[in-house]
């Protein structure tokens, strides 16, 4: 849920808006330039001034594997700038020298096809926590039955945010297992959703208008119609100044309504008389209080991995794999806290309106 308030700042720009030291490495571009006519790439050719002084030239390029050119949209060309990514980071870790990104990512070696390993695995385990939220929201809403409209929506609310997360992760999968525009502008695109769906969600819970339909009603047909300007913007211009500033601000508004929500907590629980069939006071304090500022606060500290971009070249691994890896546990306990909070705070408040 929160944890992609930054995600359009951490995922990797383009490679046409950013680029990146090793684009500018003369031996990459003559490595490529080399690739791309021996392998006959279409329009490969080498520099007609100076035919033969590149240094790699006489380099045997790998073919490139069916299964790649078929399934996941690998070309001559886009093949050969892999190649010669890993040969010049190959050659520089030789020499000791600094790597380089290339494109706005690290050099990353194909493993089972993905161009980044780690980044697709975590993105996986992320999608996990979702769907178990989807299951266990989805199974309560199963057995409700007959119940009042408000407790319906809010836990309606709650799954809409699960379907968004699992779409987020499964865009992100997509996206570190081959970086395309298209698999680009899909994870951006359903990291807004995520934001979006989490804003709406949490703001009608901290304002309890999950029992004032026709308020409802209004305030999630604004957010829809946002998204779908959000959309537009995106389709007419495409700007990752603009996405980056959209999700951003959405995401802080989320952290906000989360403390908030904490600290109304706090205040109910604290005026309520102890026991009258609930969990201990101590322990709903912890779940419904403490958690929830916890998880604001681990995945801050989480997303502070990004600060620190580094790139692991004997286990292929960087700062923003691990930042994914990191952001798995918390949604977990989000959705525990989703839960107890409907439990123990929206149920009871809607007990009264049973039909």
């Amino acid at each position: 849920m929160f944890v992609h308030i930054a995600l359009s700042m951490l995922l990797a720009v383009s490679p046409t808006v950013r680029a990146s030291p090793g684009d500018n490495l003369f031996e990459f571009e003559d490595c490529c330039d080399a690739c791309v006519v021996q392998r006959r790439c279409d329009g490969g050719q080498l520099g007609e001034d100076t035919p033969m002084v590149n240094a790699y030239s006489a380099y045997t390029f790998k073919e490139l594997p069916a299964v790649y050119s078929r399934w996941l949209a690998w070309d001559c060309h886009a093949d050969c700038d892999y190649q010669c990514q890993q040969i010049i980071t190959g050659e520089r870790a030789e020499q000791k020298l600094e790597l380089y990104q290339f494109h706005g990512k690290w050099p990353f070696v194909r493993a089972f096809g993905m161009q980044e390993f780690f980044s697709t695995v975590f993105s996986v385990a992320n999608f996990v926590p979702h769907y178990w939220g989807y299951k266990r929201i989805a199974g309560k809403l199963a057995r409700q039955g007959q119940t009042t409209p408000a407790r319906t929506n809010a836990l309606q609310n709650y799954l809409a945010v699960a379907v968004a997360g699992m779409c987020a992760w499964s865009a992100s999968t997509v996206f570190h297992f081959r970086d395309l525009l298209v698999t680009e502008k899909l994870d951006y695109f359903f990291a807004g959703l995520t934001v979006l769906s989490a804003f709406h969600a949490l703001f009608i819970r901290m304002t309890g208008m999950y029992a004032l339909p026709k308020l409802r009603t209004w305030f999630t047909r604004s957010v829809v119609a946002i998204f779908a300007l959000h959309l537009l913007r995106l389709y007419i211009d495409w700007s990752y100044t603009y996405n980056m500033r959209f999700n951003v601000f959405f995401g802080c508004l989320q952290y906000l309504l989360i403390l908030q929500l904490s600290y109304q907590n706090y205040k109910l629980l604290r005026s309520r008389r102890s026991g009258r069939g609930h969990s201990p006071q101590g322990a709903l304090l912890w779940h419904l209080c403490v958690v929830p500022v916890l998880l604001v606060v681990s995945t801050s500290m989480a997303m502070s991995l990004e600060l620190f971009d580094f790139f692991s070249y004997r286990f292929q691994i960087d700062a923003h794999a691990l930042w994914h890896l990191a952001t798995v546990v918390p949604s977990y306990y989000l959705y525990e806290f989703l839960l107890r909070d409907y439990d123990y705070i929206v149920e009871p408040k809607t007990q009264r309106t049973l039909l």
